[in-house]
């Protein structure tokens, strides 16, 4: 993976993922903090080579995007080799992908809705000779889409992340920080009216990768206990203002 092929950005995602007002080595060590975790849960295993991570945070020092390293990953030739290298997934990630893609196909619609089950039971079978990895992709460049159709509007894209980050706060997931365990829809809303595109792809995208990995038995790094900056608490999901 060759992290200088992802080119610095305009879009919205791109906007530096820190609160303004920190050092610039403050900034670089979230930076690090935040693509060490991007590698260890879409890789699902512990980073052995920090420099790597080094490499990308520099692509974020210089205006990429978070959307735009996280394909550097999936569309890498590492990812690619895991993709086929692995068994077909077990039927529990085989169901929560089904789930989750229909209920993506039909907005607003509840879990128990006819269409919704129908649907899920679809992708399980169209699917049933897919690798975990696979998985974890398709459903999350589902997720940056959608996302990304609603950037134009934060009210409409706080409501969308803080109704499926709740939801699966339910799972009992660990999702590598105490607050994304939160249930409370509102606590998610009002994170994500004040964070950037990029940083609320990657708190979904993070939780996906992570529910995947547990369904898939798949033992990733200790969950991180905390950032290393203590003044950004509006760019992860604190629990201040609450």
């Amino acid at each position: 993976m060759y992290p200088s092929q992802v080119k610095p950005s305009t879009e919205p995602s791109a906007v530096p993922p820190v609160v303004s007002g920190i050092s610039p080595r403050e900034r670089s060590g979230f930076y690090r903090w935040l693509v060490t975790e991007m590698q260890e849960q879409i890789f699902a295993h512990p980073l052995k080579d920090k420099s790597e991570s080094v490499g990308w945070a520099n692509v974020l020092s210089q205006r990429g995007s978070i959307e735009g390293v996280y394909h550097g990953f999936v569309l890498s030739t590492e990812y690619l080799n895991l993709e086929e290298a692995k068994k077909p997934a077990d039927i529990r990630a085989l169901r929560f992908f089904g789930l989750e893609m229909a209920l993506l196909d039909l907005a607003y619609a509840p879990e128990t809705d006819e269409r919704v089950v129908s649907a899920s039971a679809k992708y399980v079978s169209e699917n049933l000779n897919t690798s975990l990895f696979t998985l974890k992709r398709e459903l999350g460049e589902r997720i940056v889409r959608e996302a990304d159709k609603r950037k134009s509007d934060p009210e409409k894209l706080a409501a969308w992340y803080s109704g499926i980050a709740a939801r699966w706060a339910k799972l009992e997931v660990p999702f590598g920080l105490a607050q994304r365990n939160e249930k409370d829809e509102v606590f998610h809303f009002n994170w994500a009216k004040v964070n950037t595109l990029g940083l609320i792809e990657w708190e979904l995208l993070n939780r996906e990768h992570r529910i995947f990995n547990q369904l898939g038995g798949i033992a990733v790094a200790e969950p991180a206990k905390s950032i290393p900056v203590k003044s950004l608490s509006k760019t992860t999901p604190s629990t201040a203002g609450k």
